[in-house]
């Protein structure tokens, strides 16, 4: 655990298109939901995925950092996962 990647050109308006599309399509709850930094949380049937965030507007950067995740899930998949969302909201 404790995995770690940081996403760039990640603007404002992206930063809450990627909050909403992960809401909508795998029920990720970002705690607070208006903070740049804290954690979210994506409950699956084989157990929870905890990710800790850290929003940086200046920078235009999105850090995530692997806090608890089942064992059959690989970062690989988590960090695929967030990077497509924000590809998606990019366009």
């Amino acid at each position: 655990m404790g995995s770690s990647r940081t996403f760039y050109n990640v603007s404002a308006s992206i930063w809450e298109c990627v909050k909403t599309t992960s809401n909508k399509e795998h029920g990720t709850v970002y705690n607070p939901p208006d903070a740049n930094q804290g954690t979210a949380t994506t409950s699956t049937p084989i157990g929870d995925i905890v990710l800790s965030f850290n929003f940086d507007p200046g920078q235009a950067s999105v850090a995530y950092k692997i806090e608890k995740k089942p064992f059959i899930v690989s970062d690989n998949q988590i960090w695929d996962g967030i990077e497509d969302s924000i590809n998606g909201c990019k366009k």
